[in-house]
């Protein structure tokens, strides 16, 4: 008996992204059909990474790029695939510091939907947060080994602000619901989809010290294609070499 050879191709139905499942790619190129649903095998199933947290990290770039429709499903796919809403909460904030609060109020309205449930609201005093120049100078320092430039500039012009800066990235990458090495690893997908091979530089590192292995960090990147496509593997690539 002639036994038949096992496919390696995709489950195309199985995957997250409906112009695949759907068979719209398909009936324009089944090769390119493919070839976008093997990246999808990557961003979508378990890997190095648990796929929740790849849904997560693709929710906070369409949110940051503003696809609603995308962020959105990704955002209920990552909750059924065990995001807690902790977690979800943490990386909003995430988001926010990475880029702003309109951006923050489009990824907070995701969870919203996905967990069936609307924001708390907190009318708590807020505890005295005890910090000045130094001490933010010396959190960078700790960081990133130096002080860099452009910290200075803020620490001599605007040593206000860079007192909240340090407050909320100290809250973002540190002290988060969500684990630090989430938080650095969905900041490289925002980067990467963003086309900032700097920043994906800064946060694969951050990812690093967090103890990320070198393919979470490159699946991480890789969750970027499907928002910005293939143009964001390039400066994403060059952030991951860069550190290494």
């Amino acid at each position: 008996m002639t036994m038949q050879a096992t496919s390696n191709n995709a489950v195309h139905s199985e995957l997250a992204s409906p112009a695949l499942a759907g068979g719209e790619l398909a009936a324009i190129s089944t090769k390119f059909a493919e070839g976008y649903a093997r990246i999808r095998d990557v961003t979508d199933r378990d890997g190095a990474c648990p796929a929740w947290a790849k849904a997560l990290y693709m929710a906070c770039a369409a949110s940051v790029r503003g696809q609603r429709e995308l962020a959105i499903r990704e955002m209920a796919r990552s909750r059924e695939l065990g995001l807690s809403l902790s977690d979800a909460r943490g990386a909003s904030l995430a988001v926010l510091i990475s880029r702003g609060e309109a951006t923050y109020n489009a990824f907070a309205r995701a969870i919203d939907q996905a967990f069936e449930i609307s924001a708390d609201q907190s009318s708590e005093p807020i505890p005295d947060f005890s910090l000045d120049r130094q001490a933010a100078l010396d959190y960078f320092e700790s960081y990133f080994g130096f002080v860099p430039d452009y910290v200075e500039v803020m620490a001599d012009n605007a040593p206000r602000a860079l007192e909240g800066y340090v407050l909320m990235r100290q809250w973002s990458l540190a002290e988060n619901n969500l684990d630090a090495k989430h938080v650095e690893l969905l900041l490289c997908t925002i980067n990467a989809a963003e086309f900032s091979s700097r920043f994906v530089n800064i946060h694969a590192n951050g990812a690093r010290n967090a103890g990320a292995t070198e393919a979470e960090i490159t699946e991480a990147v890789v969750c970027a294609i499907p928002i910005s496509g293939v143009a964001s593997w390039l400066p994403g690539a060059d952030g991951i070499m860069e550190g290494r």
